[in-house]
């Protein structure tokens, strides 16, 4: 009864025979229906161009950074630290700080870095104008075709909710004091958006910091890296030496104070000693001698004071992170976006595919 089954499919189709496929069979099933398949391939091959042609222009900059290793700061693990990387524990706790590369593309992502960035001018080549970046994607920047004719088709029920909803426009505000920062949608749909231009990742083996930055303009996506790298080398030398830097100012302070009072009490014995060149009482003898001890005294503490802001200044140095720059940022020959060929080709291999599956399976 099964054979019998067998020898009806393979009527029924005769690509399959005896549960093998039929090679020749398929390539005349193919060829006989290549018309179908040369439309269908015709329609992806347009559908490719439309995306190819109709997406928008980014170029790319990167550069490269290697972050101070501070081998005197982290303590000598010998041989545990070897096996604790092999069970997976990192026993390097930064130094210090807590603050590792690890943290810096979080860093790089979070909304106060991302404001400050894109609120920094900038140039762009192509309109010959100097603005920020959140000024260009706001007021210059406009849609790809390729997102036209999507809001316009499949997108329009949303363009009609946004129009009916829209109200107001809330401006971009933020309270320093208590650090709450405060964005309208418009804003906040902007952001979302740029938080994808700005990328950073750092190889755990070797230590290299990777900074990748994507614009509609070469020379701004140049100056965009630029900024970014800047704005994240300083907020981490900021977190590190804050605490050190701290302490240069506390001892700063004490120490003009002890100046000052060191030229008080310099400035009054000098007085003293021009006024009685020759004393020869007790009572001026003991002002004198108390004088001279209060000098003494002020001396002892300033000389002290100069010495911990020499010692506070260098710990400063030593805390200061030095990044060496593997490869430094420069402006894009080549467009990163679209991938004209690679678009094309992937659509023609799609609908290709898609076309022979069609007329095999339909036969």
């Amino acid at each position: 009864m099964e054979e019998e089954n067998k020898q009806l499919d393979s009527m029924k189709n005769p690509i399959i025979q005896n549960d093998e496929i039929d090679l020749i069979e398929v390539a005349k099933t193919i060829w006989a229906g290549r018309k179908l398949i040369l439309k269908i391939t015709a329609i992806f091959f347009a559908i490719g161009l439309v995306i190819a042609f109709g997406s928008k222009v980014e170029y790319e900059a990167s550069c490269k950074l290697m972050p101070e290793s501070q081998e005197g700061m982290k303590p000598n693990l010998g041989g545990l630290g070897s096996l604790a990387g092999l069970a997976g524990i990192n026993l390097d706790m930064g130094g210090n700080g807590a603050l590792t590369p690890e943290l810096y593309p979080e860093i790089a992502q979070s909304v106060p870095f991302l404001l400050k960035v894109w609120s920094q001018p900038i140039h762009f080549e192509k309109q010959d104008t100097t603005i920020s970046s959140y000024i260009y994607f706001k007021e210059i920047d406009r849609p790809s075709v390729l997102s036209l004719i999507f809001d316009y088709t499949l997108g329009l029920p949303f363009q009609i909710k946004a129009m009916l909803s829209k109200k107001d426009v809330e401006f971009s505000t933020s309270n320093k004091d208590n650090q709450i920062i405060r964005l309208s949608k418009e804003d906040t749909d902007l952001l979302e958006t740029y938080t994808k231009r700005i990328s950073v990742s750092v190889d755990t083996k070797s230590g290299i910091l990777t900074l990748t930055s994507e614009m509609p303009d070469a020379l701004a996506a140049a100056e965009l890296a630029q900024l970014s790298i800047d704005q994240l080398t300083k907020y981490v030398t900021d977190y590190k030496v804050s605490k050190a830097k701290e302490n240069f100012d506390f001892v700063l302070d004490r120490y003009n104070e002890t100046k000052t009072e060191f030229e008080k009490t310099q400035k009054d014995l000098a007085l003293f000693n021009d006024r009685n060149r020759n004393v020869s009482t007790a009572f001026g003898q003991i002002e004198l001698q108390k004088l001279q001890n209060e000098y003494n005294l002020a001396f002892e503490v300033y000389k002290g004071m100069a010495s911990q802001k020499e010692q506070a200044k260098i710990k400063v140095k030593e805390e200061t992170p030095v990044f060496a720059v593997l490869e430094p940022v420069r402006v894009p020959i080549s467009k990163s976006k679209p991938k004209k060929l690679l678009i094309l080709l992937s659509f023609v291999f799609i609908g290709l595919m898609s076309s022979i599956a069609f007329v095999i399976f339909k036969k």
